[in-house]
């Protein structure tokens, strides 16, 4: 009767969640629909969707016996989950994806086309809602988050300052978006104070927060992926992740991610100092590394039965009105997990558009497809190392 009772209430929740999907762009703060719920609250999110499950007058069929009491989200995912954790090896994918800035510059707030009078005119799913099919199919979705959630006024002398409001990190989340990393130039872009506000509203999101010295684990049908980030400049062009590796293997993650803000802005050819880092990473124990900051993409290097990616471009990027490259790439990652390791990654590459559109940007990335498809994973595999015998696979 139990299993009963939780298949009826998994399919409640699956109905609901496909309405969901249709409504976040039009919403502006969607909770109902996106936020970790339990207990009675549940009933309030049937309410919310009753005729896509069934009609809220319905719940009461879903229940064991009579004045059983309604299962919580978090125990139908607790059994979930005990029903795979103890199987193994099992398939686990990771999609990593490249540069985002929610929000802009104070001069491109006084724009028209900036980022802000999209969010408000479309809604806070609309960003990622070109990319749903790709991160809401995998099992963890990782990006670099590259700018500020803040009320901070004071800013770091530099030439461009990102910020956004806090409830920007529901844009993240409604992306299907689990995890971020924030070692990058722009989390100091309000100081101190802007960085500390920052991880504090990603995490209250529910994001995974990693990078700069804080390290992320993201855990899910027994397997626990460990996550670190550094940013340049790197000291004598090398940085020494092992420390990172052993604390997260420790912690009992089979699949560690390491990534990398470096390179040089708009060059097409990865640079010696960050070959030499993404190599000592590897060697170090991570088990992929991701690499950000030049803002268009460049090539991969396999190495040492893995990959480093050496830039995957920009993603939903608030800092620029009219970008004149507009090619970026999603890599899809397969793990074969055993209780203790995983096996080297499947690599996919997912060629991806910055927007839809020709001129400007609605700032909305989407699948690249047909021959533009072919033409971005070829650009890369140009400018790629030891990649003669890449087959590139579906997703």
């Amino acid at each position: 009767m139990k299993r009963r009772v939780l298949l009826a209430f998994l399919l409640m929740m699956t109905a609901a969640s496909v309405c969901a999907a249709q409504m976040n762009y039009d919403l502006m703060s969607p909770y109902l629909i996106y936020t970790q719920l339990g207990g009675e609250e549940i009933l309030e999110l049937i309410d919310v969707h009753g005729d896509a499950a069934g009609g809220a007058e319905d719940a009461g069929d879903v229940s064991a016996d009579d004045g059983a009491e309604m299962i919580s989200l978090e125990e139908l995912a607790q059994a979930e989950e005990a029903l795979e954790a103890d199987v193994w090896p099992k398939t686990f994918t990771i999609t990593v994806a490249g540069d985002t800035t929610l929000g802009s510059t104070d001069d491109l707030r006084k724009r028209d086309d900036c980022f802000e009078n999209v969010a408000q005119e479309k809604g806070y799913g609309w960003f990622f809602s070109g990319l749903t099919s790709l991160f809401g199919s995998d099992d963890l979705t990782l990006i670099n988050f590259e700018g500020t959630l803040t009320e901070e006024t004071t800013k770091t002398q530099k030439k461009f300052n990102f910020k956004g409001p806090a409830d920007y990190a529901d844009i993240v989340t409604l992306g299907e978006v689990e995890a971020v990393n924030i070692a990058n130039n722009h989390i100091i872009d309000y100081g101190d104070q802007g960085k500390a506000d920052t991880i504090a509203n990603l995490e209250a999101a529910g994001l995974i927060v990693s990078g700069g010295g804080l390290l992320g684990i993201f855990e899910k049908n027994g397997v626990k992926v460990g996550m670190t980030g550094y940013c340049f400049p790197y000291k004598d062009s090398k940085k020494d992740i092992s420390a990172d590796v052993k604390a997260l293997r420790e912690a009992g993650c089979q699949i560690v991610v390491a990534t990398f803000h470096w390179g040089s802005e708009y060059q097409a050819d990865f640079t010696a100092e960050q070959r030499s880092i993404g190599r000592a990473a590897l060697k170090a124990g991570a088990d992929i590394v991701v690499g950000h900051h030049p803002h268009i993409v460049q090539g991969i290097e396999a190495y040492n039965d893995s990959y480093i990616l050496y830039s995957l471009g920009n993603l939903v990027f608030g800092g620029n009105v009219d970008p004149d490259d507009r090619d970026a790439y999603a890599a899809r990652l397969t793990f074969t997990v055993y209780e203790d390791h995983a096996d080297a990654p499947e690599l996919t590459i997912v060629p991806l558009r910055l927007t839809e559109l020709e001129k400007g940007t609605d700032y909305r990335p989407v699948l690249a497809e047909g021959e533009e498809a072919d033409r971005i994973v070829s650009r890369i595999l140009k400018k790629s190392y030891n990649m003669s015998d890449f087959v590139n696979g579906t997703w």
